[in-house]
């Protein structure tokens, strides 16, 4: 069971967030407590939201000790920078327990009266996919990130907006194919204990081989996103690099038996790129691509915001509507995605890279937990739904 009670290295300390009810109790048991201590745990970690062993104010003392000694954490990082965006939107930095930091993203919306919070969360300190328009590439890659440090987002993201996450995107920093057994472990724990319902949250990737596959094989009813930006390998190639090792063709083969496997379509992000892929026979081929997959479809094109350094830039008005309009002739469902927190650099990593290249130093003085600052720093496209 993963609540072994055996004490891990210091290195390699273990977090209660993340472990389910018997999991807990099976925990209170090895080290020498009555069962229903963890159910308190439980409670505690997830509905009082206890972000310290030391809080644990109706465990036992020696209990509490016991868990510390055992090298049991709960396994909430502190907010070390925040940021509000005019239109609501909020980027959090957590600092990690080896002082990495890592991003996520509250987006509010009232649904026709219904309020809704996306929770974007992020899979990886950086990303090595590199993908030529993405800020997190740009800042380097570290490690991937441990089922409850994806958790933990969320929980932020609630205690942010005092409000309940309803839905629940993994499109921040990284590529959640490549940490996909963690994604996984996340993805339970939200739906089981957060009681996140799993249509409420979206997988998305940009393709790894081999992956696809593997996570049909789950039979989630969650929604699957592949990021494309090109309707053809060659162009691909030249914005997305990790394509040169996952041709098209076999990128769409895998959804469209994906969907075979699980019932659910693919959803595809398209990012927009003036003079690069934004053209009406761009709009045309990705048509007949998505058709030759089995037809259906839904596609989610954004716009880009150029950053400060870019080489991109965003299409006019009147090219995005071409685009929408040559999609929707040939019977492509598409929809336009409304950039949020661009005062507030939402962009994927890049509030992280003005903090953080390399490993943030102990010696430097975090932010005040709560610290919501207005920012007017131009931002690349906010890479999270509206």
């Amino acid at each position: 069971t993963r609540a072994s009670a055996a004490a891990p290295p210091e290195t390699s300390r273990r977090a209660l967030l993340g472990l389910t009810e018997p999991e807990l109790r099976q925990l209170a048991v090895d080290l020498g407590q009555q069962s229903y201590r963890g159910k308190q745990l439980h409670d505690l970690v997830y509905k009082n939201r206890a972000k310290q062993v030391e809080e644990f104010a109706y465990v036992p003392k020696v209990f509490r000790e016991a868990l510390v000694g055992a090298g049991w954490n709960v396994g909430r990082s502190p907010v070390h920078h925040a940021v509000t965006a005019t239109d609501g939107t909020t980027k959090i930095l957590l600092k990690l327990e080896d002082n990495r930091l890592v991003e996520t993203v509250g987006i509010p919306v009232d649904d026709r009266g219904t309020p809704r919070l996306t929770a974007c969360v992020s899979s990886q300190v950086g990303c090595p996919l590199r993908c030529s328009f993405c800020a997190t590439g740009k800042g380097g890659f570290a490690r991937n990130l441990k089922g409850h440090e994806i958790v933990e987002q969320v929980l932020a993201i609630e205690e942010s907006f005092k409000h309940r996450v309803t839905n629940v995107v993994f499109m921040g920093m990284g590529e959640p194919m490549l940490n996909l057994k963690a994604v996984l472990e996340a993805h339970q724990c939200l739906n089981k204990e957060l009681k996140i319902g799993q249509r409420m949250m979206t997988i998305s990737t940009v393709g790894v081989p081999n992956t696809i596959s593997k996570l049909a094989s789950h039979k989630l009813q969650s929604t699957l996103a592949v990021s494309l930006h090109a309707p053809n390998q060659r162009l691909r190639e030249t914005i997305v690099p990790s394509a040169k090792a996952y041709p098209l063709e076999a990128l769409m083969d895998d959804c469209k038996n994906y969907f075979l496997e699980t019932g659910r379509r693919v959803s595809f992000e398209y990012t927009l790129l003036a003079g690069i892929n934004d053209e009406k026979a761009h709009a045309e081929e990705l048509a007949a691509l998505l058709h030759a997959c089995g037809g259906g479809y839904h596609v989610n094109l954004i716009p880009y915001n150029p950053v400060e350094g870019s080489e991109y830039k965003r299409p006019y008005r009147k090219a995005i509507q071409a685009f929408v309009d040559a999609l929707e002739s040939r019977k492509i469902t598409v929809s336009v995605r409304q950039t949020r927190g661009l005062d507030a650099n939402a962009a994927c990593g890049q509030l992280r890279n003005e903090f953080q290249k390399n490993p943030l130093l102990e010696s430097s003085p975090p932010s005040e937990p709560n610290q919501l600052l207005e920012s007017s720093t131009p931002s690349e496209p906010s890479l999270v739904p509206a």
